[in-house]
């Protein structure tokens, strides 16, 4: 075939990684998701594909767990990958989107595939789809070729067990060519793609239990009654059993394992792990044949509800990146606070004494990244609670929601919110539930920077237009109206706590001494969207002036820069950045954190609430790969 052999002549890996970067581009299809019947057109056709790759007879050798879900089955998926890895199982992981590198998206023994089989495999199928293409059917769209991909590469790797995570919906999911899984799991709902999946949860649930088989046992999570009903209707349709897991306090064992996934949210994704992970090995045959008698064990163990010591382990060993992930800026470094009389003893918190304490002790990051792709309503108000734990929110008065926290050592702590979401989503679905439960949890947002990601949804690799910026004065409005910032204090305006009186007027709790009040840097100024009118135009440019509490900015690395000059021309400052909305303004942020790779070792300046920066220690767990070239996600489920 031609194309091979120009790709033959291709003098380095990188090179030919980069025009695989290309071909998987020209699959995206650039079709609104809402087409409803574009995409059971192209499930149908996944039987297609696979007949031409001639993986139809062998998809049936792999042993797979299949989750559907629309919060937290990502997560549950990389909690079974890796209690099953930690019991001695050679693992296969599928997942969307990706963050950094599309590799990430299939993974083996929890490391994305190594650049020589993935281009390897990539070439094989897309050429193979090619030649057999026909004028009614040519190459599968992005997301349905990688999952073909996926197989292929796990098929080759001989895995014991193929953890495989639904990219949208369940029926007509190209995951759902899988047609004799071991076990399958349901996550929990709630409204997402209604467009495709159906304007109520009954609907959705529906379409998510589209992944159920006859025979095939399924698991799930507590939901709403009519999700729930829905969801046993279909499982009795089909011929199965719909069990409910068994909550995660009431495992034996579960009480001494602190979970490698940050935030309380997770043990629910946890309980539902922990049933799929021992039902796979009671049933799996590939479990049988790799651990015998232990296998059967660990599944009994599971069944009377005892967590078998592999997967304690397991679980507080799981990562998963851009999920509940703490990065601290190693540019912006860090500082060791004074140490304070009034820290001990005072009429503070008892967390600001503890803080004290820690003061004389540890040096605190100056600029840190609170990560959290959440983009659905529920999630939204789920990352806010789990920001809040982060940050120490439950201890503080309420006061300190509208100022920034003096620390008793000598620091200010300012929060900021750096946000953006997808244009099909409804800004004030996401903005309104964050601001909610940030000001139930006390926890102030000082400034609230709107930024667009540097990827794009239509192609891999940097977008080459600069943004319009419309969309994120949209979300910078609706931020606005949910009175988010109406509490916190002002960009380029004193900062500090003054005068003993909180932004409501009344006395403010006592607190230590704190620092002057701040002045941060002015940000950088942008232009009016095209196409608005003067006085709107002058009215935004009042607004996001010198006392503005939110701004749009033009790019990641623009919003980087301000940040990092805010703490180094002010030593007294230290900043807490919640960065969610969108996987890819996470998966963005993160590849402009990473350092370059150096060879053997490993990124600096980064922690995890979930005790691991990625499988290997770095950002997005990836083992010195160059990541630069592929920081688009190019969607996910169709």
């Amino acid at each position: 075939m031609e194309g091979a052999q120009e790709r033959e002549k291709l003098p380095s890996e990188e090179e030919e990684y980069e025009r695989a970067l290309v071909a998987l581009s020209s699959l995206i299809s650039g079709r609104q998701r809402k087409d409803g019947a574009q995409w059971a057109h192209a499930f149908e056709m996944m039987q297609s594909y696979l007949e031409r790759l001639g993986l139809e007879e062998q998809l049936g050798r792999l042993s797979v767990i299949h989750v559907a879900g629309t919060k937290g089955k990502g997560s549950t998926c990389a909690m079974v990958e890796r209690m099953l890895r930690q019991a001695g199982y050679t693992t296969g992981l599928f997942t969307s989107p990706h963050l950094i590198d599309v590799r990430e998206r299939i993974r083996i023994n929890g490391e994305p595939v190594d650049k020589s089989t993935f281009l390897r495999n990539l070439w094989w199928c897309f050429d193979r789809l090619e030649e057999k293409a026909t004028d009614d059917s040519g190459k599968p769209a992005y997301f349905r070729f990688l999952t073909l991909l996926g197989f292929k590469v796990f098929l080759e790797a001989g895995v014991d067990v193929v953890v495989l995570e639904v990219g949208l919906g369940g029926r007509l999911d190209a995951t759902n060519c899988v047609r004799s899984p071991v076990v399958c799991g349901v996550s929990s709902l709630g409204f997402d793609h209604m467009e495709l999946l159906g304007h109520t949860l009954p609907e959705i649930a529906r379409e998510k239990a589209g992944i159920f088989k006859p025979a095939v046992p399924a698991f799930t999570v507590p939901q709403r009654e009519d999700a729930a009903e829905a969801l046993h209707q279909r499982a009795a349709a089909v011929g199965t059993s719909l069990s409910l897991v068994r909550p995660w306090q009431a495992i034996q064992g579960a009480a001494d394992v602190t979970l490698g996934l940050a935030g309380e949210h997770q043990k629910l994704n946890a309980a539902l792990a922990v049933a799929l992970a021992g039902a796979w090995e009671g049933r799996s045959a590939a479990a049988a044949a790799v651990q015998g008698a232990r296998a059967a064990e660990r599944a009994s163990a599971v069944a009377a509800g005892q967590l078998p010591p592999e997967y304690a382990a397991g679980l507080q060993a799981a990562s998963w990146p851009g999920r509940g992930q703490i990065v601290h800026d190693a540019v912006a470094g860090a500082v060791k606070p004074l140490a304070s009389p009034a820290a001990a003893g005072s009429n503070g918190t008892a967390a600001e004494e503890h803080q004290g304490q820690e003061a004389e002790s540890e040096a605190l990051p100056r600029l840190s990244f609170y990560l959290d792709g959440a983009h659905t309503a529920e999630s939204m108000a789920t990352c806010a609670h789990w920001f809040a734990d982060a940050v120490g929110g439950p201890q503080q008065p309420a006061a300190a929601a509208g100022s920034a926290q003096a620390h008793p050592g000598g620091l200010v702590t300012q929060r900021v919110l750096l946000f953006n979401c997808m244009q099909e989503r409804d800004p004030q679905n996401l903005l309104q539930p964050l601001a909610h439960a940030l000001r139930e949890r006390h926890i102030g947002i000082h400034h609230a920077l709107f930024v667009p990601p540097d990827s794009t949804y239509m192609k891999l690799g940097a977008g080459s237009e600069p943004a319009t910026l419309s969309w994120q004065h949209s979300l910078r409005s609706v931020w606005e109206g949910t009175g988010g910032s109406s509490s916190s204090s002002s960009i380029g305006s004193s900062n500090g706590i003054s005068n003993g009186i909180s932004s409501n007027g009344s006395a403010a709790a006592p607190r230590a001494a704190a620092p002057p009040p701040l002045t941060l840097p002015p940000l950088p100024a942008v232009a009016a969207p095209a196409g608005l009118p003067q006085a709107a135009a002058v009215a935004l440019a009042s607004a996001q002036g010198p006392g503005s509490r939110s701004a749009v900015l033009p790019s990641l690395s623009v919003t980087l820069d301000w940040l990092r000059r805010c703490v180094r021309e002010a030593p007294a400052l230290r900043m807490q950045v919640l960065v969610t909305g969108s996987l890819y303004l996470v998966g963005d942020l993160l590849k402009v954190l990473q350092p370059p790779p150096q060879p053997q070792q490993q990124a600096v300046g980064t922690t995890r609430s979930d005790s691991a920066a990625g499988v290997d220690g770095s950002v997005n767990g990836l083992a010195n790969g160059t990541v630069s070239d592929s920081g688009s996600r190019g969607g996910h489920g169709m």
